[in-house]
């Protein structure tokens, strides 16, 4: 189930929670999100992610102007790259079946890791550089191979705003959490990057 719906006022300012989360019933000047809470593509979610679409929820409430898919980060650390691939292809059906052409996907990528392993003995995540690199780099082919011919997609890679800088300096960003991913001030950076495009 989603979370309760945010109306946003980029006009007046602001945002209020509504209790109707039909898209077609958006005030005037106003946009409405509707979040769904994955842990990625991995069997960790309960209930599955695909219930989101089984559900009916698209037909019912109507169609999205924009969908944002944010993967990678619980799939590199708790599911297999079979399982990866294999659920990878069931979302790309799932969005070709459920969405119209009109409605622009956008492809978070998982978040940079760096130069360490993890140091949490209760979770066990699978973590490294190079495993969230083939995660990231197999999720934007499949989806320009997949629904590139009938959906307008955007790459929203937030690994390449820490990856690109030097060394050191992604050292420091990545070291402050004990799964190794980025800094809260790093995210605010990402949203940022994600507003410019959605505004401009």
């Amino acid at each position: 189930m989603p979370v309760i719906p945010i109306d946003i006022d980029p006009i007046a300012g602001g945002s209020s929670p509504s209790a109707d989360a039909k898209l077609g019933s958006v005030p005037a000047n106003s946009s409405r999100i509707i979040m769904f809470r994955w842990g990625g593509l991995t069997t960790r979610n309960d209930p599955p992610w695909t219930d989101t679409f089984s559900s009916g929820f698209v037909q019912e409430k109507g169609n999205p102007s924009v969908a944002i898919f944010g993967l990678v980060n619980w799939d590199t650390a708790f599911s297999t790259r079979a399982l990866f691939i294999r659920q990878v292809e069931l979302l790309a059906g799932h969005i070709l079946q459920s969405y119209s052409s009109s409605t622009k996907i956008i492809l978070r990528t998982g978040q940079y890791y760096c130069c360490t392993y993890d140091k949490d003995p209760k979770w066990k995540r699978k973590f490294s550089r190079l495993r969230n690199q083939y995660f990231n780099q197999y999720l934007t082919d499949i989806f320009q191979a997949k629904l590139g011919a009938d959906y307008s997609i955007s790459v929203w890679d937030v690994s390449q705003i820490a990856e690109r800088r030097p060394y050191g300096a992604r050292e420091e960003m990545a070291l402050a959490c004990p799964p190794n991913h980025v800094r809260a001030e790093l995210i605010d950076i990402e949203n940022l990057v994600l507003i410019n495009h959605l505004c401009n």
